[in-house]
């Protein structure tokens, strides 16, 4: 890194640590005795939970086989929260009780029971035996709209000191939130709390007051994060799903209360809806951009059902950075835009103009994704550029990250990047759609440019493209050594693909058995591994094709993907 690059990751590592000093300081008041001021009378209502539940799950925790954040841990008879965890993502997912939907899914009193005594364990745990993600506002605000949404099993027997120790737990979730809240960054953390904090206010009978705030507050939040092409603030696609699968159900819990739902809520569904198909591949994946990995496909295939519009997903996403083209069978999704800026950025890829192609069901060409389950160390190479569908110069990420990947240090942390200056243009008619987009991402480095024309035509069976290298005022490269553009396009694990015997040419082949060629005229092919991160259990190997270039000698690459007709 630089040495102003090292000033910012100094800073940067000043300020989490004031933050964690003052969210330590939160969290442990609000484990003291576990004393609040609040605690409600009595639940209105219960929200509905969009996720999709699994009885079976519940089945295997009371055997004492608890697969969360993907990882399963055997407890032999101890409690969960007792269990000592390698994987973050297990205690995390553990502390967010969104398990419960499990046990509401098999709707038998054995069941309704084993989640008592799992919330009761929880509520009964000492401070020094928490995880350290108990209060983190994300975990608390998830828990405590699990807690909401399945308040119903808990509360089916009448055990009225289990009763008690519910509503104070809940009354310590929202003051603990509310002070929380003061401390987090923009992000979808804040976002969860307030989100949270409007649910309660809506649950808990003889609480206007607070419901008045909350709303308020929330309204405002969601000005703030959510774009008017129905993005989020941080790029990220996968959190539109889980944002709309929070907002539906509250926005019939107003309904539900006799109180119209605030109209920034409504607008904002609203948006989120034909964001959510603009992302949308035909095999139900949401397309693998800063911070996209597996798919739920289930919820996704729920959340649709409340768009009454059904119409055509949009192709213009331009405050979130993004441009999609749909010409019959085929999807084309490209990402134009900077990377998220700050904490927004925690998860930001450096992959500006890298694209994802499906036809049909069959995602072709893709970017690598992101793993379901990671440790925070982990090197995560899945956000550099190499690990996108575009070019690459020199063998350097687009972006530079907070922590660089040199030996024993991870890929992590926020973006650290010149500005990009992405531009973008797009051309449409009955039979075709052409987008162009540009980025000075190599400017500063290389002083080269990278410019990429993209044509889907021909029903959707054919995708061209052109890439210019130029220099910074799209003119000739002059005085430039360092030039080496590699092209990658990185397959879904279903294609099969080969080569041709002279490499000017090779066959895809999709699970659904269409043929598909590519071909890149006056360039050597080549077939490289690959690994495709966004699928359970665990990545799977995969294959890229790869194509090498010097920009000052070929400063212009045409490329074509196209279906061959059954004969």
């Amino acid at each position: 890194m630089s040495i102003f690059d090292n000033l910012r990751a100094l800073k940067l590592s000043v300020v989490r640590s004031y933050r964690q000093i003052k969210g330590k300081f939160s969290s442990g008041m609000s484990s003291m005795s576990g004393f609040t001021s609040y605690v409600p009378e009595r639940l209105v209502i219960e929200p509905q939970d969009l996720h999709v539940a699994d009885p079976q799950v519940a089945q295997d925790f009371y055997s004492g086989y608890f697969a969360l954040g993907g990882t399963i841990k055997e407890t032999r008879g101890q409690s969960p929260f007792q269990t000592i965890a390698e994987n973050g993502n297990w205690e995390k997912e553990l502390y967010s009780f969104t398990w419960l939907r499990h046990f509401s899914a098999n709707k038998d009193s054995l069941s309704d029971a084993q989640a008592r005594t799992l919330v009761k364990e929880w509520i009964e745990l000492k401070p020094e035996n928490a995880s350290k993600y108990n209060w983190q506002i994300e975990i608390a605000s998830k828990r405590l709209i699990s807690l909401l949404c399945h308040s119903i099993v808990l509360l089916s027997n009448p055990d009225h000191e289990f009763h008690r120790q519910l509503m104070r737990s809940m009354g310590k979730h929202v003051k603990t939130i509310r002070r929380l809240i003061s401390l987090e960054p923009e992000g979808m953390p804040l976002l969860c709390g307030h989100i949270a904090l409007t649910y309660a206010s809506i649950c808990f009978s003889g609480n206007s007051r607070s419901l008045n705030a909350h709303r308020d507050k929330l309204a405002a939040e969601l000005r703030k994060q959510i774009l008017p092409d129905g993005g989020h603030i941080s790029r990220n696609p996968a959190l539109i799903p889980e944002i709309l699968a929070l907002l539906l159900p509250l926005k019939e819990g107003f309904n539900a209360v006799g109180i119209a739902p605030p109209d920034e809520l409504i607008s904002t569904i609203e948006r989120l809806l034909p964001a959510l198909r603009f992302f949308r591949h035909g095999d139900g994946t949401i397309a693998r951009f800063n911070g996209v990995s597996v798919s739920k496909k289930d919820l996704i295939t729920t959340l649709l059902r409340y768009d009454e519009s059904l119409g055509a997903p949009v192709l213009d996403a331009s405050h979130s950075g993004y441009q999609r083209a749909t010409i019959g069978k085929g999807n084309l999704i490209i990402d134009t835009g900077e990377p998220a800026k700050g904490d927004l950025s925690l998860h930001a890829h450096a992959g500006c103009l890298a694209f994802e192609f499906s036809h049909g069901l069959s995602s072709i060409i893709v970017n690598c994704g992101v793993p379901k389950t990671y440790d925070s160390e982990t090197s995560q190479v899945w956000r550099t550029t190499n690990a996108h569908s575009t070019a690459i110069l020199n063998e350097t990420s687009l972006c530079r990250f907070e922590n660089p990947g040199t030996a024993g240090r991870a890929i992590s942390g926020q973006v650290f990047s010149s500005t990009l200056k992405p531009e973008v243009s797009r051309q449409d008619t009955n039979t075709s759609s052409t987008i162009t987009a540009a980025h000075n991402g190599y400017v500063r480095e290389f002083g080269i440019r990278h410019q990429r024309t993209l044509t889907l035509d021909t029903n959707g069976e054919r995708l061209f493209a052109q890439e210019w290298f130029s220099g910074p005022d799209k003119a000739d490269m002059r005085y430039t050594t360092k030039d080496k553009v590699t092209l990658r396009f990185h397959l879904h694990p279903d294609i099969k693909a080969s080569l041709s015997a002279n490499s000017e040419t090779c066959m895809l082949e999709t699970r659904e058995g269409e043929q598909w060629r590519f071909d890149c005229p006056g360039f050597e092919i080549k077939l490289v591994e690959s690994i495709f991160f966004a699928v359970l259990p665990q990545p799977k190997p995969t294959w890229q094709i790869v194509v090498h270039a010097k920009a000052y000698d070929k400063p212009e690459i045409n490329w074509a993907l196209q279906k061959i007709q059954a004969t």
